[in-house]
């Protein structure tokens, strides 16, 4: 992995910003979708909240690399996450805590009876890198 931590990215996974979450289907097809949440797990594993993932749980079991993008908010850069499937919970501690903060999102937004979890995927984080910009600071 790069020289970047997730755990120095925890602020990137707060909700402020959305995520972003790309896949491919094994014939390369892509689907690119937005995420509620991202959280993290541990120095080598995030996970995303799946509530409207069909196609996305789809291209994951066909291929299990994904590309996940984060933005900084303090700084608005992007940083690109390059990871692969690792499993899904749909019970236990992961699942209540994430179940728990996208129930408060819903509630904000109103949007209770959609923003259903229907469980927690988790990834393993192969390299950070943050995307090349030219407003980047010196």
């Amino acid at each position: 992995m790069s020289q970047l931590r997730l755990d120095a990215l925890r602020d990137c996974m707060e909700g402020v910003l959305p995520a972003v979450v790309a896949t491919s289907a094994a014939d390369g097809t892509p689907n690119v979708t937005y995420l509620s949440k991202v959280t993290f797990v541990d120095l080598e594993h995030v996970a995303l909240s799946n509530q409207f993932f069909s196609k996305t749980v789809s291209n994951v079991r066909e291929n299990p690399l994904a590309q996940i993008t984060l933005l900084q908010p303090s700084t608005g850069r992007q940083l690109r996450l390059d990871a692969r499937f690792d499993h899904e919970e749909d019970e236990g501690e992961l699942f209540e805590q994430m179940r728990a903060e996208i129930d408060a999102i819903a509630s904000l937004m109103h949007m209770e009876e959609v923003f259903r979890l229907r469980s927690v995927d988790v990834y393993r984080v192969l390299q950070i890198e943050f995307v090349p910009s030219d407003v980047d600071p010196p």
